[in-house]
């Protein structure tokens, strides 16, 4: 009879179980610091996606765990390790070879995609242009595209604190690299300035999303969030200082 009771209670019990494991979820993320825009690399780590992702769990009552994964794997881990994947964009689907059909959130912030050159170099062109430091795992798709018309090599480097200073110490023409993680770059090292984003060279402005295949009432939920927290976004824009586009 005990046992009876029992089986009763947990078979009782179980629906409720189902709706918490529904409440928490983990998110795929690329195992790169990309301060100030994101760094899910520890559970310390802060950043501007961090901090909005945290205020949409606590207002709809989730909590996420991040798992970092290698960029290249990690499309493929989507309805497999991982419940949603940030970031993420429809356009690089047809770079990733990868099954399903993912859903996106609308925008939650934009990639500002720049080559940081010394100021003497602003106005280069890609004539005169001859050697760009590439971040490994990073694909320079706006630079892949014009490889055949203009003299240039692409050196594969670890980060962007190496694509950075390779070029403060005039070893390379150029680096690669998203602008405000660059600037975040060159303020820690206290060297403001040393820098600029090219003015005549590719430049890209990709924005970031939040992307599933099983939970698009979740997706719909962040969607509102997004549009309700505007103040809130920009608030944490402005603490991360965080550029949205580039002037011309």
């Amino acid at each position: 009879m005990r046992y009876k009771w029992v089986l009763i209670c947990a078979l009782w019990l179980l629906p409720y179980a189902s709706v918490n494991a529904e409440r928490h979820f983990i998110i795929g993320t690329e195992d790169i610091n990309f301060y100030p825009h994101y760094d899910f690399t520890n559970p310390e780590s802060t950043g501007f996606a961090n901090d909005v992702l945290a205020l949409f769990a606590k207002e709809y009552g989730y909590s996420f765990s991040f798992q970092p994964l290698p960029v290249k794997r990690l499309y493929h881990e989507l309805d497999n390790l991982v419940d949603f994947i940030y970031p993420d964009n429809p356009n690089w689907t047809s770079l990733q070879r990868v099954d399903g059909q993912r859903l996106f959130s609308a925008p939650v912030i934009f990639n500002l995609g720049t080559t940081m050159v010394r100021p003497q170099n602003q106005n280069i062109s890609l004539s005169e242009f001859r050697t760009l430091a590439v971040i490994h795992g990073f694909t320079p798709t706006a630079w892949l595209k014009i490889r055949n018309e203009y003299r240039f090599k692409l050196y594969e480097v670890p980060n962007a604190v190496s694509a950075i200073n390779l070029v403060i110490k005039g070893q390379l023409d150029g680096a690669d690299v998203e602008y405000n993680v660059a600037q975040h770059i060159l303020r820690s090292q206290q060297q403001e300035g040393a820098l600029v984003a090219a003015t005549q060279l590719p430049r890209t402005r990709v924005s970031f999303h939040l992307s599933t295949e099983r939970h698009p009432e979740v997706l719909q939920q962040f969607n509102r969030f997004l549009l309700s927290h505007q103040a809130d976004i920009a608030r944490l824009k402005q603490k991360y200082q965080l550029a949205d586009e580039l002037a011309q």
